[in-house]
């Protein structure tokens, strides 16, 4: 290690904890959507993906009917 500046090693160091910090945090945040999803809001959730991939998929053929 003799290499490396003890500067950028302190740099690098810190930057390895904050990004270590960073994936806790979304690693949380994941186990909190995936609750969600498990739960009735997950219901709700896709029923409103289901009903916009529905209309999509209807506006593209009436559409593609009236042309």
């Amino acid at each position: 290690m003799s290499d490396i500046d003890p500067y950028q090693f302190g740099r690098m160091v810190q930057a390895v904890e904050t990004m270590s910090d960073q994936v806790a945090a979304l690693r949380r945040e994941v186990d909190e959507l995936k609750g969600a999803l498990s739960g009735g809001k997950g219901v709700a959730l896709g029923l409103m993906i289901a009903a916009g991939g529905l209309g999509a998929g209807l506006s593209k053929l009436l559409d593609h009917l009236v042309k």
